[in-house]
Parts: C-alpha cells; sequence; structure tokens
C-alpha cells in the first residue's frame, strides 16, 4: 500500500499458508487476477490517512487496517493491524507465516523482476 501524500507510507505484506499441501508454501505478496486469491479489495479508505482490506485465500480471510494519528515532528504516527481469520470450520487451521515492511523515506521506484 501507498498513500497519496508527497511523502508517502510505503508497506508490503507477504503471507505463506503452511500445511494446506505437502512441499514448499506458496509465497504471497499481491492479489492479481486468476492466481486463486479472492475476493479481495478495500473496504473503505481515504488514500491518505486511513483504510481497511480485505483479501480471501482460500480458508483464509486477510483484513489488514491502517490509520495515521496527526502530529509529532515527522508529520503523524502510523498503527496497522492484520486480522487473520479462519473462514472453514476444518480440523486443521492452515497457518499463515507473514512478514511485512514500512517505510516513509523517499519513493522507491520499482524494479522487474
Amino acid at each position: 500500500m501507498k498513500t497519496r501524500s508527497p511523502q508517502p507510507l510505503l508497506t508490503g505484506l507477504m503471507w505463506a499458508q503452511q500445511g494446506t499441501t505437502p512441499g514448499t508454501p506458496k509465497l504471497r505478496h499481491t492479489c492479481e487476477q486468476g492466481d486463486g486469491v479472492g475476493p479481495y479489495g478495500w473496504e473503505f479508505h481515504d488514500g491518505v490517512s486511513f483504510g481497511r482490506q480485505h483479501i480471501q485465500d482460500g480458508a483464509l480471510r486477510l483484513t489488514t487496517e491502517f490509520v495515521k494519528r496527526p502530529g509529532g515532528q515527522h508529520g503523524g504516527d502510523w498503527s496497522w493491524r492484520v486480522t487473520v481469520e479462519p473462514q472453514a470450520s476444518v480440523q486443521e487451521i492452515p497457518l499463515p507465516s507473514m512478514a511485512a515492511t514500512m517505510s516513509s523515506g523517499p519513493p522507491i521506484q520499482d524494479f522487474p523482476c
């Protein structure tokens, strides 16, 4: 996620469901049409200081929430919450692994893989 600010906050989230299939779990860091994730999207946001999105990935529903509290020396403080909820009543719930990054420095240029 990147806000529409002159010095935007840039965040990222990666997750993988462990125990769903044998072998290496599929590491996800984007939601694209046709990749088996969905539905996904923003429930609400203002593009600058708050937002909530939902991502359905198999039996898991990930919810990310962002809010900025104004003030301080750098324009405000950010809070970010990630919630994972099982959506199926199964004996074993896949355990997600997550990694996150946050940056409020100069804009980062995207490089193709």
